[in-house]
């Protein structure tokens, strides 16, 4: 019974695929045409199979670029950056499509504390941390055992200092893993897709205007109450935004 339902079920994964392929090749051939808006509604469709890859959401942020829509063009390079920000070609095309938003927002100094952050912590992901760790750990492991097992003192000495700079690498990866799913998980990341929004004082409509945002400003959200959310911006501003205005990451 068991082995019945598997092969059912690696069926219908395999149809499922085969239907996905097909339909990303459709998309990629409209975009090749120049029909924008066609490729995107094949792209979306295939979205809606809850495939995420930085493929499909990159060439979904190219298709909103080519068609002039700053804000979800911006939202969708950025998707592609939390799963992997190391893709080239996606930090690229950001800065071209930073270059349409309105908002010429000047960011803070980065303090010793957020160099060493964005230098080292998130760097990789936290699942790549935690892999590293692992593979710390078993490194770790195996030169133990050459260092019990040898009989050359030399070749001791050697083991022994290997696997103490593994231990401690292992260590240290589990931290920063820890660290980097702490930091991702409590940061939530916002772009704005009104074409513009008042940011207030309070989370009221009867509340004085802060300051302006155009749509494809990145925030942060610091907290939600009803329908507003706290937002900070890169120059340090505060001020609650109506959570219509906005898409969190």
């Amino acid at each position: 019974m068991k082995q019945i339902i598997f092969t059912i079920l690696f069926i219908i994964t395999s149809v499922l695929y085969a239907q996905v392929d097909s339909l990303f090749a459709k998309a990629n051939k409209l975009y090749q045409n120049e029909k924008y808006s066609e490729a995107l509604e094949v792209y979306k469709e295939i979205e809606k199979h809850n495939i995420n890859d930085d493929d499909l959401l990159y060439n979904i942020a190219n298709t909103y670029y080519k068609m002039n829509k700053v804000a979800p063009a911006i939202y969708y390079y950025e998707k592609v950056l939390l799963q992997n920000p190391h893709h080239a070609d996606a930090i690229f095309n950001l800065a071209f499509a930073k270059q349409m938003a309105l908002d010429n927002i000047e960011p803070l100094p980065k303090t010793l504390f957020q160099k060493i952050n964005e230098g080292l912590i998130l760097k990789l992901t936290y699942n790549t941390w935690a892999w590293l760790a692992v593979g710390f750990s078993f490194l770790f492991a195996i030169l133990f055992l050459l260092y019990h097992f040898s009989f050359s003192s030399g070749s001791k000495r050697v083991y022994f200092i290997t696997s103490f700079v593994s231990a401690i690498l292992a260590l240290l990866t589990i931290v920063i893993a820890y660290k980097n799913y702490n930091y991702v998980k409590s940061i939530k990341q916002a772009i704005v897709f009104a074409q513009q929004t008042e940011v207030k004082t309070a989370p009221t409509l009867s509340s004085e205007v802060s300051f302006l945002l155009h749509e494809g400003t990145k925030v942060n959200v610091l907290e939600s109450l009803d329908n507003w959310k706290k937002i900070k911006i890169a120059d340090g501003k505060i001020g609650w935004i109506v959570a219509d205005d906005m898409k969190e990451l």
